[in-house]
């Protein structure tokens, strides 16, 4: 169980260097990682370079209330749709019986936003995941709603493994992934309801075009990381001194 922490990193690369260490066992999987926000793919690029791995982003919208500020769950790409988990169960009955119409309306808005982001053949395909442990990547989540998303993406297809990671999450994220879940990592629990944001010290976030080049470059990657290992072993070897000699 991870513990509570207060510890800040310098950046999502960073962050997702630190998860990837902990993953080393899944160096020699078939994997592939599965980012939920254009942050998360920061964290999950680094994943995918370690691990040898695929990586893709599920592209997700918040639906709102017509107050434009309550949260009331998110929408992904092929329309999943799932409410947030700090709703009780009458809640949810209450609000999809007075507010029906506009969450429909609204689903049906960010699907269409989505669309147009993704543009022709950008959906993603249940066999990028079929039979491949999938590591499901956030940069940080307080309430798990994103990963309760993806595990209703993912539930009906035949994956060897779902594993969730996150370098921040709540109390309530935590409990929900450990349900979901065949393995969980996470680097540090926050009972807080500071913004993730407020976890790291840069907060650049590269824009859509620079987001697709990461994800299209990831394999070329893996021989560059491979690379700096080889490089850096024969140093060592070269600086490695003879062992003595006996007459």
């Amino acid at each position: 169980m991870p513990k509570k922490s207060t510890n800040y990193f310098f950046s999502r690369a960073d962050a997702g260097r630190l998860l990837a260490k902990r993953m080393y066992k899944h160096r020699y999987d078939d994997t592939i990682v599965l980012a939920l926000s254009d942050g998360a793919v920061l964290v999950g690029a680094e994943i995918a370079r370690f691990l040898h791995s695929l990586i893709a982003i599920l592209v997700t919208k918040n639906i709102y209330l017509p107050d434009g500020r309550t949260v009331i769950g998110v929408v992904n790409e092929v329309g999943g749709f799932v409410y947030d988990n700090s709703f009780s169960t009458g809640e949810i009955e209450y609000l999809q019986t007075e507010y029906r119409n506009n969450i429909e309306i609204a689903k049906i808005q960010a699907m269409h936003e989505i669309h147009q982001a993704l543009g022709q053949g950008g959906l993603l395909s249940p066999n990028y995941f079929r039979n491949r442990v999938v590591i499901v990547v956030s940069d940080g989540t307080l309430n798990g709603m994103a990963f309760e998303m993806a595990y209703e993406f993912l539930k009906g297809i035949k994956c060897q493994r779902v594993i969730m990671a996150a370098p921040i999450a709540g109390v309530p994220a935590v409990d929900r992934m450990h349900v979901l879940a065949d393995e969980l990592y996470c680097l540090n629990v926050t009972d807080s309801n500071f913004d993730i944001n407020h976890y790291y010290e840069n907060n650049d976030i590269p824009d859509g075009k620079q987001i697709i080049r990461i994800l299209d470059e990831i394999i070329l990657d893996w021989y560059k990381e491979d690379q700096v290992q080889i490089e850096a072993l024969a140093k060592s070897s070269k600086e490695a001194k003879p062992l003595p000699t006996h007459a």
